[in-house]
Protein backbone atom coordinates (compact mmCIF):
# COMPACT_ATOMS: atom_id res chain seq x y z
CA UNK A 1 0.00 0.00 0.00
CA UNK A 2 1.45 3.37 -1.01
CA UNK A 3 1.98 6.31 1.34
CA UNK A 4 -1.25 8.08 0.38
CA UNK A 5 -3.37 5.02 0.97
CA UNK A 6 -1.55 4.26 4.22
CA UNK A 7 -2.24 7.77 5.50
CA UNK A 8 -5.90 7.43 4.53
CA UNK A 9 -6.10 4.14 6.41
CA UNK A 10 -4.76 5.73 9.58
CA UNK A 11 -7.31 8.54 9.42
CA UNK A 12 -10.14 6.10 8.77
CA UNK A 13 -9.05 3.81 11.59
CA UNK A 14 -9.10 6.69 14.07
CA UNK A 15 -12.47 7.99 12.87
CA UNK A 16 -14.03 4.55 13.10
CA UNK A 17 -13.60 4.57 16.85
CA UNK A 18 -16.61 6.90 16.75
CA UNK A 19 -18.21 6.12 13.37
CA UNK A 20 -17.72 2.41 12.52
CA UNK A 21 -18.39 2.86 8.79
CA UNK A 22 -16.54 6.15 8.40
CA UNK A 23 -15.46 6.64 4.78
CA UNK A 24 -16.95 3.36 3.57
CA UNK A 25 -19.13 2.85 0.52
CA UNK A 26 -22.24 0.70 0.69
CA UNK A 27 -22.63 -1.47 -2.41
CA UNK A 28 -26.35 -2.18 -2.44
CA UNK A 29 -27.89 -4.59 -4.92
CA UNK A 30 -31.48 -3.57 -5.55
CA UNK A 31 -32.37 -6.47 -7.85
CA UNK A 32 -31.04 -9.75 -9.18
CA UNK A 33 -32.88 -9.21 -12.46
CA UNK A 34 -31.00 -8.28 -15.64
CA UNK A 35 -31.83 -8.12 -19.34
CA UNK A 36 -28.39 -9.37 -20.41
CA UNK A 37 -26.99 -12.87 -20.67
CA UNK A 38 -23.32 -12.05 -20.26
CA UNK A 39 -21.03 -14.94 -21.05
CA UNK A 40 -18.69 -14.01 -18.22
CA UNK A 41 -21.11 -12.61 -15.62
CA UNK A 42 -19.23 -12.62 -12.32
CA UNK A 43 -22.25 -11.95 -10.11
CA UNK A 44 -23.21 -15.03 -8.13
CA UNK A 45 -26.61 -13.59 -7.33
CA UNK A 46 -25.86 -13.79 -3.63
CA UNK A 47 -28.43 -13.82 -0.88
CA UNK A 48 -30.98 -16.44 0.03
CA UNK A 49 -33.19 -15.91 -3.00
CA UNK A 50 -35.79 -14.12 -0.92
CA UNK A 51 -37.78 -11.11 -2.10
CA UNK A 52 -35.98 -7.92 -3.02
CA UNK A 53 -35.62 -5.26 -0.34
CA UNK A 54 -38.51 -2.81 -0.50
CA UNK A 55 -38.09 0.92 -0.95
CA UNK A 56 -38.76 1.42 2.76
CA UNK A 57 -36.25 -1.24 3.78
CA UNK A 58 -33.59 0.25 1.53
CA UNK A 59 -34.04 3.74 2.93
CA UNK A 60 -33.94 2.38 6.49
CA UNK A 61 -30.66 0.58 5.81
CA UNK A 62 -29.19 3.68 4.16
CA UNK A 63 -30.18 5.70 7.21
CA UNK A 64 -28.30 3.24 9.42
CA UNK A 65 -25.27 3.40 7.12
CA UNK A 66 -25.25 7.20 7.12
CA UNK A 67 -25.49 7.31 10.91
CA UNK A 68 -22.48 4.97 11.08
CA UNK A 69 -20.40 7.30 8.88
CA UNK A 70 -20.71 5.79 5.40
CA UNK A 71 -19.96 8.27 2.61
CA UNK A 72 -21.61 6.72 -0.44
CA UNK A 73 -24.13 4.20 -1.68
CA UNK A 74 -23.66 2.51 -5.03
CA UNK A 75 -26.77 0.88 -6.46
CA UNK A 76 -26.15 -2.19 -8.58
CA UNK A 77 -27.70 -5.54 -9.43
CA UNK A 78 -28.58 -7.21 -11.65
CA UNK A 79 -29.61 -4.07 -13.44
CA UNK A 80 -30.64 -1.32 -10.98
CA UNK A 81 -32.60 0.66 -13.56
CA UNK A 82 -35.15 -2.16 -13.56
CA UNK A 83 -36.28 -0.76 -10.19
CA UNK A 84 -38.67 2.07 -11.21
CA UNK A 85 -38.21 3.84 -7.88
CA UNK A 86 -34.43 4.16 -8.32
CA UNK A 87 -34.53 7.98 -8.82
CA UNK A 88 -36.46 8.23 -5.53
CA UNK A 89 -33.84 6.07 -3.81
CA UNK A 90 -31.08 8.31 -5.15
CA UNK A 91 -32.89 11.36 -3.85
CA UNK A 92 -33.41 9.66 -0.49
CA UNK A 93 -29.72 8.80 -0.24
CA UNK A 94 -28.81 12.42 -0.86
CA UNK A 95 -31.19 13.57 1.86
CA UNK A 96 -29.27 11.31 4.25
CA UNK A 97 -25.95 12.86 3.25
CA UNK A 98 -24.82 9.95 1.09
CA UNK A 99 -23.40 10.40 -2.39
CA UNK A 100 -25.32 8.16 -4.78
CA UNK A 101 -23.77 6.13 -7.58
CA UNK A 102 -24.97 3.31 -9.80
CA UNK A 103 -23.62 0.61 -12.09
CA UNK A 104 -25.63 -0.07 -15.23
CA UNK A 105 -25.52 -2.01 -18.48
CA UNK A 106 -26.98 1.10 -20.14
CA UNK A 107 -29.93 -0.52 -21.90
CA UNK A 108 -32.47 1.74 -20.16
CA UNK A 109 -30.16 4.76 -19.96
CA UNK A 110 -31.72 7.02 -22.58
CA UNK A 111 -31.61 10.83 -22.48
CA UNK A 112 -34.81 11.09 -20.43
CA UNK A 113 -33.55 8.61 -17.82
CA UNK A 114 -30.20 10.40 -17.64
CA UNK A 115 -32.02 13.65 -16.89
CA UNK A 116 -34.15 11.98 -14.20
CA UNK A 117 -31.10 10.48 -12.52
CA UNK A 118 -29.12 13.71 -12.62
CA UNK A 119 -32.09 15.69 -11.29
CA UNK A 120 -32.42 13.19 -8.42
CA UNK A 121 -28.82 13.90 -7.43
CA UNK A 122 -26.85 11.03 -8.94
CA UNK A 123 -23.17 11.74 -8.36
CA UNK A 124 -21.44 8.97 -10.29
CA UNK A 125 -22.22 6.13 -12.66
CA UNK A 126 -20.41 3.12 -14.02
CA UNK A 127 -21.50 2.11 -17.52
CA UNK A 128 -20.30 -1.22 -18.88
CA UNK A 129 -18.58 -1.50 -22.26
CA UNK A 130 -16.78 -4.78 -22.84
CA UNK A 131 -15.06 -4.03 -26.13
CA UNK A 132 -14.30 -1.18 -28.54
CA UNK A 133 -16.38 -3.08 -31.10
CA UNK A 134 -20.17 -2.68 -30.73
CA UNK A 135 -20.76 -6.03 -32.42
CA UNK A 136 -18.44 -7.92 -30.07
CA UNK A 137 -19.91 -6.22 -27.00
CA UNK A 138 -23.49 -6.96 -28.03
CA UNK A 139 -22.76 -10.60 -28.88
CA UNK A 140 -21.10 -11.16 -25.51
CA UNK A 141 -24.10 -9.73 -23.66
CA UNK A 142 -26.80 -11.18 -25.88
CA UNK A 143 -28.51 -7.83 -26.55
CA UNK A 144 -28.28 -6.28 -30.04
CA UNK A 145 -27.78 -2.53 -30.00
CA UNK A 146 -26.68 -2.44 -26.36
CA UNK A 147 -23.22 -0.93 -26.99
CA UNK A 148 -24.65 2.16 -28.68
CA UNK A 149 -27.31 2.66 -26.03
CA UNK A 150 -24.72 2.37 -23.27
CA UNK A 151 -22.32 4.77 -25.00
CA UNK A 152 -25.06 7.31 -25.66
CA UNK A 153 -26.28 7.04 -22.08
CA UNK A 154 -22.80 7.50 -20.67
CA UNK A 155 -22.28 10.60 -22.80
CA UNK A 156 -25.66 12.01 -21.74
CA UNK A 157 -24.88 11.59 -18.04
CA UNK A 158 -21.43 13.15 -18.44
CA UNK A 159 -22.93 16.20 -20.16
CA UNK A 160 -25.28 16.60 -17.19
CA UNK A 161 -22.34 16.76 -14.79
CA UNK A 162 -22.44 13.19 -13.49
CA UNK A 163 -19.00 11.59 -13.10
CA UNK A 164 -18.97 8.60 -15.43
CA UNK A 165 -16.67 5.60 -15.47
CA UNK A 166 -16.68 3.16 -18.36
CA UNK A 167 -16.35 -0.27 -16.75
CA UNK A 168 -14.23 -2.60 -18.86
CA UNK A 169 -13.07 -6.15 -18.11
CA UNK A 170 -9.52 -6.50 -19.42
CA UNK A 171 -9.17 -10.19 -20.18
CA UNK A 172 -6.07 -11.86 -21.62
CA UNK A 173 -7.23 -11.68 -25.23
CA UNK A 174 -8.08 -7.98 -25.15
CA UNK A 175 -4.87 -7.07 -23.36
CA UNK A 176 -2.70 -9.04 -25.77
CA UNK A 177 -4.34 -8.10 -29.07
CA UNK A 178 -4.46 -4.35 -28.37
CA UNK A 179 -8.20 -3.89 -27.91
CA UNK A 180 -7.72 -2.89 -24.27
CA UNK A 181 -5.32 -0.14 -25.35
CA UNK A 182 -8.16 1.49 -27.31
CA UNK A 183 -10.45 1.77 -24.30
CA UNK A 184 -8.97 4.86 -22.54
CA UNK A 185 -9.52 6.98 -25.66
CA UNK A 186 -13.02 5.56 -26.09
CA UNK A 187 -13.92 6.46 -22.51
CA UNK A 188 -12.50 9.96 -22.93
CA UNK A 189 -14.55 10.48 -26.10
CA UNK A 190 -17.67 9.89 -24.00
CA UNK A 191 -16.58 12.35 -21.32
CA UNK A 192 -15.71 9.50 -18.96
CA UNK A 193 -12.83 7.83 -17.18
CA UNK A 194 -11.96 4.18 -17.73
CA UNK A 195 -12.45 1.72 -14.88
CA UNK A 196 -10.50 -1.43 -15.62
CA UNK A 197 -11.55 -4.73 -14.08
CA UNK A 198 -9.54 -7.92 -14.26
CA UNK A 199 -11.31 -11.26 -14.83
CA UNK A 200 -12.45 -12.88 -11.59
CA UNK A 201 -13.09 -16.51 -10.76
CA UNK A 202 -16.67 -15.81 -9.75
CA UNK A 203 -20.15 -16.44 -11.06
CA UNK A 204 -20.04 -18.12 -14.46
CA UNK A 205 -16.25 -18.06 -14.42
CA UNK A 206 -15.79 -19.74 -11.03
CA UNK A 207 -14.22 -22.77 -12.70
CA UNK A 208 -12.02 -20.85 -15.15
CA UNK A 209 -8.57 -20.58 -13.54
CA UNK A 210 -7.17 -20.33 -17.06
CA UNK A 211 -8.65 -16.83 -17.40
CA UNK A 212 -6.73 -15.32 -14.46
CA UNK A 213 -4.21 -12.76 -15.69
CA UNK A 214 -0.58 -13.78 -15.93
CA UNK A 215 2.12 -11.37 -14.68
CA UNK A 216 2.77 -10.17 -18.23
CA UNK A 217 -0.94 -9.42 -18.66
CA UNK A 218 -1.03 -7.43 -15.43
CA UNK A 219 1.98 -5.47 -16.68
CA UNK A 220 0.03 -4.51 -19.82
CA UNK A 221 -3.00 -3.59 -17.70
CA UNK A 222 -0.85 -1.38 -15.48
CA UNK A 223 0.57 0.42 -18.51
CA UNK A 224 -2.96 1.67 -19.27
CA UNK A 225 -3.39 3.37 -15.88
CA UNK A 226 -3.22 7.17 -15.77
CA UNK A 227 -4.31 9.59 -13.02
CA UNK A 228 -7.71 11.09 -13.76
CA UNK A 229 -8.10 9.00 -16.91
CA UNK A 230 -8.05 5.31 -16.03
CA UNK A 231 -7.86 3.24 -12.87
CA UNK A 232 -7.87 -0.38 -11.76
CA UNK A 233 -11.16 -1.14 -9.94
CA UNK A 234 -10.94 1.84 -7.55
CA UNK A 235 -9.91 5.42 -8.25
CA UNK A 236 -6.74 5.52 -6.07
CA UNK A 237 -5.15 2.73 -8.15
CA UNK A 238 -4.48 5.00 -11.13
CA UNK A 239 -0.81 4.69 -11.98
CA UNK A 240 1.42 1.83 -13.14
CA UNK A 241 3.20 1.75 -9.78
CA UNK A 242 0.08 1.85 -7.57
CA UNK A 243 -0.57 -1.18 -5.38
CA UNK A 244 -3.68 -3.25 -6.08
CA UNK A 245 -6.29 -2.88 -3.35
CA UNK A 246 -9.10 -5.28 -2.45
CA UNK A 247 -11.61 -2.71 -1.22
CA UNK A 248 -13.70 -5.41 0.47
CA UNK A 249 -10.97 -6.95 2.61
CA UNK A 250 -9.43 -3.54 3.28
CA UNK A 251 -12.84 -2.59 4.76
CA UNK A 252 -13.42 0.23 2.28
CA UNK A 253 -16.86 -1.07 1.30
CA UNK A 254 -19.81 -3.12 2.51
CA UNK A 255 -21.87 -5.26 0.13
CA UNK A 256 -25.57 -5.97 0.64
CA UNK A 257 -27.50 -8.37 -1.60
CA UNK A 258 -30.90 -7.69 -3.12
CA UNK A 259 -32.52 -9.81 -0.42
CA UNK A 260 -30.73 -8.00 2.40
CA UNK A 261 -27.77 -10.18 3.30
CA UNK A 262 -24.49 -8.49 4.21
CA UNK A 263 -21.74 -10.37 2.37
CA UNK A 264 -17.96 -10.23 2.08
CA UNK A 265 -18.21 -9.11 -1.55
CA UNK A 266 -20.72 -9.08 -4.35
CA UNK A 267 -18.44 -11.57 -6.12
CA UNK A 268 -17.71 -13.60 -2.96
CA UNK A 269 -21.11 -13.55 -1.23
CA UNK A 270 -20.27 -15.21 2.07
CA UNK A 271 -23.21 -14.14 4.31
CA UNK A 272 -22.70 -12.62 7.75
CA UNK A 273 -26.27 -11.60 8.56
CA UNK A 274 -29.41 -10.00 7.17
CA UNK A 275 -30.48 -6.37 7.53
CA UNK A 276 -34.01 -7.72 7.70
CA UNK A 277 -33.34 -9.35 11.06
CA UNK A 278 -30.78 -7.07 12.75
CA UNK A 279 -29.24 -3.60 12.34
CA UNK A 280 -26.40 -3.07 9.88
CA UNK A 281 -23.80 -2.06 12.48
CA UNK A 282 -23.53 -5.35 14.41
CA UNK A 283 -23.43 -7.37 11.19
CA UNK A 284 -20.54 -5.34 9.77
CA UNK A 285 -18.67 -5.50 13.08
CA UNK A 286 -19.02 -9.30 13.08
CA UNK A 287 -17.92 -9.53 9.45
CA UNK A 288 -14.93 -7.20 9.73
CA UNK A 289 -13.66 -8.98 12.85
CA UNK A 290 -13.87 -12.43 11.24
CA UNK A 291 -10.72 -14.43 10.36
CA UNK A 292 -11.23 -13.70 6.64
CA UNK A 293 -10.56 -10.02 7.28
CA UNK A 294 -8.01 -10.37 10.07
CA UNK A 295 -5.79 -12.62 7.97
CA UNK A 296 -5.97 -10.48 4.82
CA UNK A 297 -2.64 -9.69 3.18
CA UNK A 298 -1.73 -7.44 0.28
CA UNK A 299 -2.48 -8.96 -3.12
CA UNK A 300 -1.46 -8.31 -6.72
CA UNK A 301 -4.90 -9.05 -8.21
CA UNK A 302 -8.39 -10.05 -7.03
CA UNK A 303 -7.97 -12.63 -4.22
CA UNK A 304 -10.53 -14.87 -5.94
CA UNK A 305 -7.88 -15.56 -8.59
CA UNK A 306 -5.31 -16.69 -6.01
CA UNK A 307 -5.18 -20.50 -5.59
CA UNK A 308 -3.77 -20.10 -2.07
CA UNK A 309 -6.72 -17.89 -1.08
CA UNK A 310 -9.20 -20.38 -2.48
CA UNK A 311 -7.53 -23.24 -0.62
CA UNK A 312 -7.35 -21.34 2.69
CA UNK A 313 -11.01 -20.36 2.55
CA UNK A 314 -12.42 -23.50 0.93
CA UNK A 315 -15.04 -23.73 3.70
CA UNK A 316 -16.33 -20.27 2.82
CA UNK A 317 -16.54 -21.06 -0.89
CA UNK A 318 -18.85 -23.93 0.05
CA UNK A 319 -21.33 -21.41 1.52
CA UNK A 320 -21.88 -19.49 -1.70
Amino acid sequence: MNAGMAARSLVVKAARLFKPLFGAAVMLSVTRRCQCKCERCAVNGGGNGGPELTREEILRVLGEAAALGAREVSFFGGEPLLRPELPDLIKGAGALGLRAALTTNGLLLDAAMAERLAAAGLGAAGVSLDDPSPEVHDAGRGVPGLWQKAADGARALAKLGVRVDISFCADRARLRDGRAAKMPALAASLGARLRILSPMRAGRWSDRPDEALAPEDIAILRSLLAPGKSHWVIAPVDSPSADFVCSSLERWKVDITASGEVVACNYFPVPYGSVRSEPLGPIVKRMWSSPLYKEHKDCSDCPLNDPAFRTRWADLFEKI
